[in-house]
């Protein structure tokens, strides 16, 4: 009976039929299609043994990256104690003279608690000079304040003397947020171009007419040549005999060289000097930008006080420092500038106002006094 109750086959519960999960297949289990219907230990097995064909290596790289960071910030312990052995070696002074100043210490104190005089007490005083004595520096002050101002023994002397112009830094041209503060444009006009004739006649400059009053000049040292060098030079097709000016407009452009040259390492060109009537009248015939060789408009190249300097191809920089530079001198009735755009220059006129005046001695200065000096 009871054999015959275990060959009847149990219904399942609830009518349901019982589900059988298939084997997987050879196939399934081959590759890593199957992680889906596999369990976490199948996973991890096929997953070692199907690895991806491409690792994503940027945490690796990170990590190697900051790995090699601290070791170049934090190198290992023997690197470090050589440096710094090295480092000690370094700012540790000489024995001998270590020596030498401990033993000088010494006996110093020693004749110091002796109650003796020290050897700088020794010392015979030293003479002073009359320009380091209190008394002769105040009253000699402004002979000597003068002395660096005064007229020199030639004209090529004075003009390659740098005179009066402070030097402008170029950062002090940007404000604090890094921004370049760029001045307005120097535009010429006529009233400024009257003004230059005006300042020839008062300062009694003749216009040259022609090559014969270029030589007279030149003969007299009423004209310079231009200081070409290193921080200065003048175009090529400038001719040789139009490459002079007045010695204040040569003293000026020098000054200028020089500042302009610490700041940018570049050097500035002069494209155009004195000129004589017969050159302005053919570039009048040619340009018909070109100043008039008569009246109250004529050009000041005429007289040789008038000097162009090149605006091509320099920076925004470069040009707001020129502007700058050149404003400061316009207001104090030194210089007067045309900002050319056609011609692209910068039209600068220079009086002789920019070189410091000779002293006029009164008669109580040159006056003696009884024991041999002056007041």
């Amino acid at each position: 009976m009871a054999l015959a109750l275990l060959s009847i086959p149990i219904a399942s519960p609830a009518g349901k039929p019982i589900r059988s999960l298939p084997r997987p297949s050879a196939s399934r289990s081959a590759g890593p299609e199957s992680l889906a219907h596999a369990t976490r230990r199948q996973r991890t097995r096929l997953a070692e043994a199907h690895p991806p064909k491409r690792v994503h290596s940027r945490i690796t790289n990170r990590k190697k990256r900051v790995e090699s960071a601290r070791a170049e910030h934090n190198p290992p312990r023997e690197v470090r104690v050589r440096q710094r052995r090295a480092d000690k070696r370094s700012h540790t002074p000489d024995r001998q003279s270590s020596r030498k100043a401990l033993a000088a210490n010494k006996q110093t104190a020693r004749r110091n608690r002796r109650g003796s005089t020290t050897t700088a007490a020794r010392i015979p005083a030293r003479r002073l000079r009359p320009e380091e004595n209190d008394e002769d520096a105040s009253t000699n002050s402004p002979r000597q304040a003068f002395s660096s101002i005064s007229p020199l023994k030639s004209i090529e002397q004075e003009a390659s003397t740098p005179v009066l112009l402070p030097s402008l830094r170029l950062d002090s041209l940007y404000d604090s947020r890094g921004r370049l503060n760029v001045p307005a444009p120097l535009y010429g006009s006529h009233e400024i171009l009257v003004h230059q004739n005006e300042m020839a006649d008062r300062e009694g400059l003749d216009r040259i007419r022609d090559n014969s009053d270029l030589e007279d000049l030149l003969r007299q040292k009423k004209l310079v040549a231009l200081p070409a060098g290193g921080t200065l030079q003048v175009d090529d097709r400038l001719p040789a005999d139009r490459r002079y000016s007045r010695p204040w407009t040569a003293a000026f452009l020098s000054v200028l060289a020089r500042d302009y040259y610490a700041n940018f390492h570049q050097p500035i060109y002069v494209t155009s000097a004195v000129r004589t009537v017969q050159v302005q009248q053919r570039l009048v015939r040619t340009n018909g930008n070109a100043a008039p060789v008569s009246g109250d408009n004529a050009s000041p190249h005429l007289t040789g006080q008038a000097v162009d300097i090149a605006k091509k191809g320099l920076s925004m920089a470069q040009i707001a420092w020129l502007r700058t530079y050149l404003q400061s001198l316009i207001g104090d009735g030194k210089i007067d500038v045309e900002e050319e755009f056609r011609q692209a220059c910068f039209h600068v006129s220079v009086y002789r106002s920019y070189l410091p005046a000779a002293p006029k001695l009164s008669i109580a200065s040159t006056r003696e006094q009884p024991d041999g000096t002056r007041p």
